[in-house]
């Protein structure tokens, strides 16, 4: 018989339900209940929350310390560890059992599953592999119901403050349901602070990071905050299902739930990382900043190569900077001045100018790319785990956050060697890629429709076609596609231009793009640049109408149902709402590519997911899919892929170019040079 027990009973407001109920379970009797409850609830969709040690999971000191299951009315908190190791295996069959699971980031909650906990014999308690998801996530929801939480606040898109929102689940719960999980956030932090030991109080962080790994789990603040947490995720997962479904856009939402699904599978797999070569590669760019060390110190300035040192340096020996902040107009030593002084007629000024950008460029690569590399074989298991959203982007692409065992992959150099040579593949296996070939470039023909475009682009390197139009005479077709050759900077500066222009950019940065790395006689005036604009307009005139259409409208919709908004005709009024400004848009042929080529890139994943090939599924990113397979299967899984990846799309053909890579994703290099580091992005005053 089970004895009596006393459940907590909050009253939270909100829909669909005033009060939640939550239980803390920690004796054999409400084991029983909860299998009680789970029993009958087969057939719903149950919200599931994961709390842990603050580790990130592939840690090698991850643990897990709790894990809830819910309603939309009533939680249960089940601690893990205090009944022993069998109870641990139950909650692991428990989750394995249900199928189907609401989770907000799920990715985080099938890594904690699958990493702390395991099943009576053995499995991961996460049904990885199946066609059908098995933890499906809120903030997939959350991101086709309301665009502004995945609009960037990056101030180059041109998008107001004021229009994005966060994405997380506590402001959106807040916002659209109730604020009861927020407020006990702040309760428990709060708890946390008082408590935390000396040594672990400063800053924000480390009081939070102490708080979950040893706080208390039975305290009131600790079971409020972790019941509330996946009531609430399933509520607003329900909530944005109502909404689209009314809206008539819950089969691509149901889409983008696979689609994730497939990611956080990709995620589980993780991608193995060379030790070796790694630590090869990071000793290269310490040599790098070591070699530059003495020079940089000669002038002042530390091995970084930041700060206001930097501008004394150029400045007392008479060199004004070459480049301004827009808005304040001050000089800023950032990548565009150093590479104009590196190009200087003083040799002493184009020397440190390079030692900067080599030592900048070694330091930013380092950061981002190789130590977490390295984390992931120290600290690790060994794999890199990107975390990948699905609907990253307003427009719906992908992209890619930085963890402790992964870079930034939405940034990796696509042609650099160096840092894709540091994937490989376990032992008898290969890594086969694909991407699309010129697949904006088709994409865009497809969707003006414009025939002669897409004449030339059938004809092959259009680029070449549009740096003739840009340079004259003076491009050499025949050179254009040769590194190292005047006519290959000018192929690669058109490019860079057309697209620019293409997605926003007007005569004076065209002019700036086409100039660069250019003799003096070959550098353009903005008017000289507005003559190319010309020429490429009544070149192709039903592709720049086109691009003309889509700038005229507020919201695109893609043929597969998803909705742009178009923020840069916005503005925000004081008591936060948005009003249309009236003015055409800059963002809407760029809107409309991206999120198409993001559509026809999830075709070849479900492609991939249907064909049974879910287990070899590594890595999808903006035009690019990443499988793995045993050697044998290699010619067979290429053409696969390149099934996969070719797309008809409005009756043009996207193509695609599928490579076994071999056991790395490219070829390791064996001497390294710094000349060609990508220049990192930030601008450094």
């Amino acid at each position: 018989m089970l004895t009596a027990y006393v459940p907590m009973v909050l009253h939270v407001g909100g829909w669909p339900a005033e009060e939640v109920t939550l239980h803390y379970v920690d004796t054999p009797e409400l084991f029983a209940r909860l299998l009680g409850w789970l029993a009958p609830r087969v057939d719903e969709e149950l919200g599931l929350d994961i709390e842990t040690n603050a580790e990130d999971p592939w840690s090698r000191n991850f643990a897990v310390r709790t894990v809830q299951f819910a309603s939309v009315d009533t939680s249960w908190v089940i601690p893990v560890g205090p009944l022993g190791s069998a109870s641990n295996c139950i909650i692991a069959d428990m989750i394995r059992a249900h199928p189907q699971w609401v989770a907000h980031y799920s990715e985080k909650d099938i890594a904690f599953a699958h990493r702390g906990l395991r099943c009576t014999d053995g499995r991961s308690p996460v049904r990885l592999g199946g066609k059908t998801p098995h933890v499906v996530d809120s903030q997939v929801t959350l991101a086709i119901f309301d665009p502004r939480t995945v609009t960037t606040m990056s101030k180059k898109d041109r998008i107001p403050l004021g229009v994005p929102r966060p994405k997380g689940l506590k402001p959106n719960t807040t916002r659209l349901l109730t604020p009861a999980l927020e407020s006990a956030e702040a309760e428990l932090h709060a708890w946390f602070h008082e408590i935390a030991p000396v040594g672990h109080r400063q800053g924000q962080q480390r009081p939070l990071k102490w708080g979950f790994a040893n706080a208390d789990t039975r305290d009131p603040r600790f079971v409020r905050y972790a019941g509330l947490d996946p009531v609430m995720g399933l509520r607003l997962y329900l909530l944005c299902q109502h909404h689209l479904i009314a809206r008539g856009q819950w089969d691509r939402t149901r889409a983008a739930l696979t689609e994730q699904w497939m990611l956080d599978n990709a995620t589980v797999a993780g991608m193995q990382v060379d030790g070796p070569y790694a630590k090869w590669l990071w000793g290269e760019l310490q040599r790098v900043i070591d070699e530059r060390r003495p020079l940089l110190a000669a002038y002042g300035i530390g091995e970084s190569g930041m700060g206001p040192s930097v501008g004394r340096a150029f400045e007392e020996r008479g060199i004004p900077c070459p480049t301004k902040d827009r808005k304040s107009g001050k000089p800023t030593w950032n990548k565009d001045a150093l590479v104009a002084l590196s190009e200087h007629d003083i040799p002493g000024v184009r020397a440190l100018a390079t030692a900067i950008r080599e030592v900048r460029k070694a330091r930013k690569f380092r950061t981002t790319y190789i130590e977490p590399m390295l984390w992931a074989v120290d600290n690790g298991d060994g794999a890199m785990h990107c975390s990948i959203r699905n609907n990253g982007a307003v427009t719906t692409r992908m992209s890619a956050q930085k963890t402790d065992s992964a870079g930034p992959m939405h940034q990796l150099p696509k042609k650099d060697p160096r840092v894709r040579a540091a994937v490989r593949a376990k032992r008898g296996h290969v890594l086969v890629t694909a991407d699309f070939k010129q697949g904006e470039p088709f994409v865009m023909a497809a969707l003006s429709g414009d025939r002669a475009y897409l004449a030339d682009l059938e004809r092959g390197d259009i680029n070449s076609t549009i740096a003739g139009m840009a340079y004259g005479e003076a491009y050499v077709r025949s050179e254009g596609q040769i590194a190292g050759t005047l006519s290959y900077l000018m192929r690669q500066n058109a490019k860079a231009g057309w697209l620019a222009c293409c997605y926003g950019a007007g005569a004076a940065t065209l002019a700036w793009t086409l100039s660069l790395n250019m003799p003096p006689e070959l550098r353009f005036t903005t008017e000289r640049a507005g003559g190319v604009l010309v020429t490429w307009h009544a070149t192709y005139p039903r592709f720049w109408a086109y691009s003309d259409e889509l700038n005229s409208q507020q919201v695109l919709t893609l043929d597969s149902g998803h909705r742009v908004p178009l923020w840069d005709r916005v503005a925000v009024r004081e008591d936060g709402s948005l009003y249309d400004r009236g003015r055409p848009s800059r963002l809407g042929l760029n809107a409309m590519t991206q999120g198409t080529q993001a559509d026809l890139l999830k075709v070849a994943e479900h492609r991939l997911l249907h064909w049974g090939w879910l287990w070899a599924f590594r890595f999808a990113l903006h035009d690019e899919l990443v499988i793995e397979v045993p050697e044998p299967m290699a010619e067979a899984a290429r053409a696969m892929l390149e099934r996969a990846m070719t797309i008809t799309y409005r009756g043009v053909t996207v193509r695609c170019s599928a490579v076994v890579e071999g056991r790395t994703w490219l070829p390791q290099p064996r001497e390294f040079d710094a000349i060609d580091l990508p220049e990192p992005d930030d601008d450094a005053t």
